[in-house]
C-alpha cells in the first residue's frame, strides 16, 4: 500500500494532535517495512510557518515527504481540485487524517482519527472558530471517511451518539501510548533540573496540559487554595503547558486567591523537563472536564506518578485502578482526594506502583500494529461515500 499520512501539526510546539501524529508515524515506520508512507506537512489548508520541520522518520527508504514546495496561497485551491491533486499526493491508496479535517472527493480510501468531541459536548469551553473547524471535519468524517480510528471507547460512544448513521463496523478503538522520550529519571538526574527550576523532589503538585478551560485549572487552583488555607500546604502547585484560549486572565485568578507565590506556570516544557516533572512530583493532578484519551495520564503513569483524575469521559478508561477519581465539577471532591493522598504515604506508594504497571498496557508499537490492521481492513471495504450516497445499491 501507499499510505498518505497527515503530519501537519508536528512542526510546531506539539500538543495532542501533533504528538499523536508524530508518535504514530514513528511507530508505523518502525514496524512496517513493506508499505510506502507519503507524509504531508501541509494538509487541507493547514500550513504552519515551519511546516518543513514536520516529523520525518529517518533511515527508512519507504518514507517520502511531499508538498514541501506548496505556497501558502495555493493550498486550498489545489486540495479542492481533483487533478493534479492525486499526482501531487503521490497517488496514495489511503490517506490518514490526524487533525479534524476529512479528505473528500479523493481517488483513494480515507481514514480519520477522531480525537474527541469536546467542542460538541462542552462548546462553551472553546472558541467559535475552533468549534466550527472541528465540527466541519468531524461531520464530514461521518459522510466521507471510509474508516474511523477512535482513541478511546468513550470517544467511540460519544461519536455514535452524535452520528448514529455511521456504521460501527467501520470504526476501531486504538489507544494511544506514551512517548519514548518520556521516561522515569533517577533522583540524581532529577536534582540537576529541579535545581534550575528551584523545585524539590516530592515538593510540588503537578498539572500538565494546554492552559484552556477544558483542563479545569481554576478548579485545581481553588482546591489547592483550600489545602493552603486549611493545612498550610507547603508544596507548590506547578502547571506545565503552553497557552491555549479563553484563559488569558488565569494569572489574575491565581492572584485573587492569594496564591501568586504558590502557583507556578512553567509554560511549554521539553520532553526532558516533563520526564523530570512527572518523576519528581508529589502527585499528578488531572481534573480535566473532558478528554478524548488523556495522553498526560499515560505519560505520568509511565514515570510512576501517583495520579488524581476525573471520573468522566475517557479518564477512568485510561487510569483504571491506578488513580483516585474525582468529580471535576466539585472543588470539595478534588480537595478531599488531595488531602487523602497527602495524609497517606502508603496510598501514594501503592498508586505509584499501580501507575507503572498500568502504563505498560499502552504503547505506540501496539497502537501502530492495530492501525496497520485498520489500513488492511479498509482496503477490502467498498467506499463509504458511495454507499452513503446510494444506500439502495
Amino acid at each position: 500500500m501507499k499510505i498518505g499520512f497527515d503530519v501537519s501539526q508536528t512542526a510546531e510546539n506539539k500538543a495532542g494532535c501533533g504528538f499523536y501524529a508524530d508518535q504514530l508515524i514513528t511507530a508505523l515506520t518502525k514496524i512496517d517495512r513493506e508499505n510506502q508512507y507519503l507524509l504531508y506537512p501541509t494538509f487541507y489548508g493547514y500550513r504552519h510557518p515551519d511546516f518543513r520541520q514536520a516529523a520525518f522518520p529517518r533511515g527508512n527508504p519507504n518514507v517520502k515527504m511531499l508538498l514541501t514546495d506548496t505556497a501558502g496561497w495555493e493550498i486550498n485551491r489545489w486540495w479542492d481540485t481533483p487533478q493534479p491533486r492525486s499526482r501531487r499526493l503521490g497517488n496514495p491508496d489511503i490517506i490518514h487524517s490526524n487533525n479534524f479535517s476529512c479528505p473528500r472527493d479523493v481517488d483513494c480510501k480515507t481514514v480519520m482519527t477522531i480525537h474527541d468531541l469536546a467542542f460538541m459536548e462542552l462548546p462553551d469551553l472553546t472558541t467559535e472558530a475552533n468549534r466550527l473547524v472541528c465540527f466541519q471535519g468531524v461531520f464530514e468524517s461521518s459522510l466521507y471517511a471510509d474508516f474511523l480510528i477512535m482513541v478511546s471507547e468513550s470517544t467511540r460512544q460519544v461519536y455514535q451518539r452524535h452520528f448514529p448513521h455511521y456504521p460501527a463496523a467501520r470504526m476501531a478503538v486504538v489507544h494511544e501510548g506514551t512517548r519514548n522520550s518520556i521516561q522515569p529519571q533517577t533522583p540524581e538526574y532529577c536534582r540537576r533540573l529541579l535545581d534550575k527550576l528551584n523545585l524539590q523532589a516530592d515538593g510540588f503538585w503537578l498539572g500538565v496540559g494546554t492552559v484552556e478551560p477544558r483542563k479545569n485549572y481554576r478548579l485545581l487552583v481553588r482546591a489547592y487554595g483550600e489545602r493552603v488555607k486549611q493545612y498550610g500546604e507547603e508544596r507548590l502547585l506547578c502547571i506545565a503547558g503552553g497557552k491555549g484560549w479563553l484563559e488569558s486572565d488565569i494569572g489574575e485568578f491565581v492572584k485573587a486567591n492569594g496564591l501568586e507565590d504558590k502557583v507556578r506556570f512553567l509554560g511549554y516544557v521539553t520532553d526532558e523537563e516533563l520526564s523530570v516533572l512527572y518523576t519528581a512530583c508529589f502527585a499528578f493532578v488531572y481534573p480535566s472536564l473532558y478528554e478524548g484519551f488523556g495522553l498526560p495520564l499515560v505519560e505520568a503513569m509511565s514515570c510512576g506518578a501517583a495520579v488524581i483524575t476525573s471520573q468522566t469521559t475517557s479518564m477512568p478508561e485510561v487510569a483504571g485502578d491506578a488513580g483516585l477519581l474525582i468529580d471535576p465539577c466539585s472543588v470539595e471532591s478534588l480537595f478531599q482526594a488531595m488531602t487523602e493522598l497527602a495524609g497517606r504515604e502508603d496510598l501514594r506508594r501503592r498508586l505509584q506502583a499501580r501507575s507503572r504497571e498500568r502504563a505498560r498496557l499502552f504503547s505506540w508499537e501496539a497502537a501502530a500494529a492495530k492501525v496497520l490492521d485498520c489500513y488492511r481492513q479498509v482496503m477490502d471495504m467498498p467506499s463509504w461515500y458511495v454507499r452513503a450516497a446510494a444506500p439502495t445499491q
